[in-house]
């Protein structure tokens, strides 16, 4: 019994050594966001339909937010395989869209020769509709972040 005792002691003290031992800083900052676009093509192909989703969104933020800091090229062949074969429509509309926001000529040449005047203003709006979401998530966050602040301890 002593001896398991000391070694649970000795496990107990062990633990948060070793934890703080790992390196925070492995990635650079330009590796971390290559590895958030390897991160949005594998999700793509995810045959879980809310993973699929909240990527096609993702990529939407990303190319719009964070376009010098991210490089959403090597999507375009993913985006076009949702585009083309995905039964549901809202991934096809908003893999139209996160084309629209990627920009590039590849993205570009495919929407030309593959989308109608129609569908690349719905493009737009469903982009705007993606956006305004983030905007409003993030804000009310915010707020409730900065409600909880400033309530009076008393309150609590």
């Amino acid at each position: 019994m002593k001896t398991f005792a000391v070694f649970a002691l000795l496990l107990l003290l062990g633990l948060p050594t070793l934890a703080h031992a790992q390196d925070d800083n492995t990635y650079t900052d330009d590796q971390k966001w290559q590895l958030v676009s390897l991160q949005m093509v594998e999700s793509l192909e995810s045959p879980i339909s809310d993973v699929k989703t909240q990527a096609l969104k993702n990529i939407i933020i990303y190319a719009t937010l964070y376009r010098d800091k991210v490089d959403l090229s090597r999507t375009v062949s993913a985006l076009r395989t949702v585009y083309e074969k995905d039964a549901r429509a809202d991934h096809r509309k908003l893999s139209l869209a996160a084309l629209q926001a990627i920009g590039t000529s590849r993205a570009a040449d495919y929407l030309a020769r593959h989308v109608s005047a129609a569908e690349a203003e719905q493009c737009r709006l469903v982009m705007a509709s993606v956006l305004n979401d983030f905007y409003l998530s993030r804000s009310s966050a915010s707020r409730a972040a900065a409600a909880r602040v400033t309530a009076s301890p008393s309150s609590r």
